[in-house]
């Protein structure tokens, strides 16, 4: 369900600046200028469009200015200039190489400085020139504070050690982290990487006991039930087919009756994956049936009677669509309003829509909301689940009973 923010193919380095641009009220203009750039450059990059490496100058100031990481920038540039894939960027690197750089990265804050101030002859304080004067910085809050941001963007302190929980170096880390922060809320205003909330609306009512998908199926019954039901036409000829016509052979849902008319068994007994080359036979033959006379009126009625059936099955699924659309946008705006009340400081993606066609169960898992959440993100976006009306308790009614009643959807 959560996950570091996704972005559209092509289009990473501008994923990062409109980030920034939301947060800041930042003009095209303006930041082309800061980074050093034309405004039109600036459009290329926040649209995908490069055509080659924007130079290291620039990326590091871009870098500076919206206050990411440079090797963030450079690689979401590696991405869109093609000389880096995604398999590439999101492929697990090597423990050592990892922890390679992370000693390099606390071995470079160990040479920064602070520079003290001193007072001029004018009285005004200005930074010591001399370089002599300058103190190492607070290198075990350096540490501190990196090790808040790791465990707020894994999701919390728990989630981070989850590796050995026990052990003698997961409690010294624990006891560090809880020194600085008051619990995991507090913990949130560390978290340097984007939340992103992406859900499935077929994915969340499960977690919520809703009835709608059992409901809607119900009524899909009820509409075949109904086809089955309407009375065959008692008018019709003898038909144009010879029982023994080579072209249904193999066609177990497919005959000729003594009347020469096919013969066609009812749709729930059809094959679940329907041979296409059997269903092109069965096409050609109804053809053929349907030029060689015209209709009765036994046939006309019949007919007019699935239409409505099939008039009403379509508007069904109609409504069903409405229904979940907008069971999606009022739970978007409840976990959006939850994720407010932490007050993060990074961006906050939240995406609620149906699943659609063909999803196999692995896509669902990845857009189905935890049972148990392990974080205060998690555990916002369940409570908004819970406090969100669902379909079947927003609906005045069963969705057939309300579509022919004429009755809007989720009112």
């Amino acid at each position: 369900m959560l996950s570091n923010m996704a972005t559209p193919s092509k289009r990473h380095l501008g994923q990062l600046i409109d980030d920034y641009k939301r947060s800041h009220s930042a003009t095209d203009s303006g930041l082309a200028q800061r980074v050093g750039i034309t405004r039109q450059s600036l459009i290329q990059w926040r649209t995908g469009e490069l055509a080659a490496l924007p130079k290291a100058a620039n990326l590091r100031a871009l870098a500076t200015e919206i206050g990411r990481p440079y090797r963030q920038v450079l690689a979401a540039a590696l991405l869109d200039s093609g000389y880096l894939t995604p398999t590439e960027d999101k492929a697990a690197r090597p423990y050592g190489e990892i922890l390679h750089d992370a000693i390099d990265v606390l071995s470079e804050a160990r040479r920064l400085t602070n520079q003290p101030m001193r007072q001029t002859s004018s009285g005004k304080w200005d930074p010591d020139p001399d370089p002599r004067s300058a103190l190492p910085i607070d290198w075990a809050e350096f540490v501190t504070l990196a090790l808040a941001g790791a465990a707020a963007n894994a999701g919390g302190i728990e989630t981070i050690l989850a590796g050995r929980p026990g052990s003698w170096e997961a409690e010294r880390v624990r006891q560090t982290l809880q020194s600085i922060v008051f619990d995991e809320r507090d913990l949130m205003r560390h978290r340097t990487e984007p939340i992103v909330v992406d859900l499935w609306v077929e994915a969340v009512l499960p977690l919520t006991g809703d009835t709608s998908e059992d409901d809607y199926q119900q009524a899909e019954l009820a509409l075949l039930d109904r086809q089955e039901a309407v009375p065959l036409p008692d008018d019709i000829p003898p038909g144009p087919f010879e029982p023994d016509d080579p072209r249904i052979a193999g066609i177990d849902w497919l005959s000729v009756g003594d009347d020469g008319n096919l013969v066609v068994a009812q749709f729930r007994d059809w094959p679940v994956n329907i041979d296409p080359d059997k269903l092109a036979v069965y096409e050609e033959l109804a053809e053929e049936a349907r030029n060689s006379r015209p209709d009765t009126p036994g046939e006309i009625a019949y007919e007019q009677a699935f239409d409505q059936i099939e008039s009403l099955s379509t508007a069904l699924d109609s409504q069903r669509r409405a229904d979940y659309a907008d069971y999606a946008q009022r739970l978007t705006t409840a976990i959006e309003t939850k994720l407010r009340e932490l007050n993060l400081t990074v961006p906050v993606s939240v995406t609620v829509t149906t699943a659609p066609d063909g999803a196999t169960s692995e896509q669902y898992d990845a857009h189905r909301p935890s049972d148990y959440p392990a974080d205060v993100i998690e555990a916002a976006a369940h409570a908004a689940i819970m406090d969100t009306p669902t379909p079947s308790a927003s609906a005045p009614g069963a969705p057939l009973e309300r579509l022919e009643n004429g009755e809007s959807p989720a009112q």
